[in-house]
């Protein structure tokens, strides 16, 4: 049996708001803590973690080491208190530090800022293409999420086949089905949202395709005067101008409703509630939002790219991310036909089964030795 690991993670993004980061480590973690080991984890943050996160378990050791500048606190701080802790190997996202002096595992997620350049702001684009491809090279194992996500890897940076592992994500084990009266009933008292809606999650940004999204809505429901809503769950983010101008354009102010960011405790109602989630980004590393929809039952109509194939599978409608009419098609008979998605939900729950953060965890921890020997 190998000897157990001291492994230093940087979990600074554990204390910002909802993001695909965020719920990354809170995955592994909690997966991490589901496993019979006796490796030790080391959790460095830059301020305290207030939630509570994290399962009570020895195992976790966490550190607070106190930065009002995060890029010095992940180039100095963070590796010389890693070293300093006597780690054996360490984890970090994307970004490897040079003074780290144990194997690197580093997590990257996709590579869509060299792939799709146009959605990145510029010093985004120059900043992701600067640090992420020799941090790769310098990494002993790099982990990405899909099957996809790791030949782009290989195709664009030639980088040894044995060096990138892909280990998908799962959704948060949290995120369970709500009987759907109560969830309208706690939509209604939590947001003033009534039903029936068709329903959009992730950060408001280019990739996501968000005009396409909006353009097939109203050509679905506008038409048969449908009775419903476009209901778009995610923080602003880049680009948001091109989603406000297409909402101006099919004049959808009525129809649609952007809530902003909201609690991962919130999320099980929007999905539990709505009749469709629409998910047609350009490009993803892995995609949770479908997933975390098919394990409430939301039925899901997807981008018909390559890690949507292995996420949503035939459990959804995958369509071609450039087609608004064909879009429009698929989800005004989704929206108006029951039978359609109760099967829909039916394969959608067996689809979501099929992942979970203890088996990704436990993957994880099969890279970790391999890095380290």
């Amino acid at each position: 049996m190998s000897s157990p690991l001291r492994i230093a993670i940087d979990a600074r993004c554990l204390t910002g708001a909802y993001t695909g980061d965020r719920t990354y480590w809170l995955g592994l973690l909690r997966g991490l803590c589901a496993l019979e080991h006796e490796h030790e984890i080391l959790l460095y943050t830059h301020t305290p973690i207030t939630e509570p996160l994290l399962p009570a378990d020895p195992r976790l050791k966490h550190r607070v080491i106190p930065a009002h500048n995060l890029r010095w606190w992940s180039w100095k701080l963070f590796p010389d208190a890693a070293n300093a802790d006597g780690a054996h190997v360490a984890h970090v996202q994307y970004t490897v530090p040079t003074r780290l002096r144990m194997p690197v595992v580093t997590t990257v997620h996709d590579i869509s800022f060299r792939l799709l350049p146009r959605c990145f702001p510029l010093k985004h684009r120059i900043l992701l293409n600067l640090t992420v491809p020799p941090s790769m090279r310098r990494a002993k194992r790099v982990i990405t999420v899909s099957e996809s996500s790791r030949q782009d890897i290989l195709r664009v940076y030639r980088l040894p086949a044995e060096k990138v592992v892909a280990i998908p994500n799962a959704a948060d084990e949290r995120l369970q089905p709500v009987e759907r009266t109560l969830a309208e009933q706690s939509l209604r008292r939590y947001y003033g949202l009534e039903t029936p809606f068709a329903l959009m999650v992730g950060v408001l940004q280019p990739r996501k395709n968000l005009p396409l999204a909006v353009e097939a809505f109203a050509k679905a429901v506008l038409p048969g005067n449908l009775p419903h809503r476009l209901v778009i769950v995610g923080k602003p983010g880049w680009g948001m101008h091109e989603l406000q101008r297409a909402i101006a354009r099919w004049n959808l102010q009525d129809r649609t409703v952007l809530t902003g960011y909201v609690p991962d405790e919130h999320l099980p109602l929007f999905y539990s509630a709505a009749d469709a989630l629409m998910y047609p980004s350009l490009y993803e590393g892995f995609g949770l939002p479908p997933l975390e929809a098919m394990g409430c039952g939301c039925p899901v109509l997807a981008s018909d790219i390559p890690v949507m194939r292995e996420v949503v599978g035939d459990a959804g409608m995958l369509l071609p991310p450039l087609d608004a009419v064909v879009w429009a098609q698929a989800l005004h008979t989704v929206l108006t036909n029951e039978w359609t998605r109760r099967q829909m939900r039916e394969r959608g729950f067996q689809q979501a089964g099929r992942f979970s953060w203890k088996r990704t965890a436990g993957e994880t921890l099969a890279v970790y030795q391999m890095a380290v020997e």
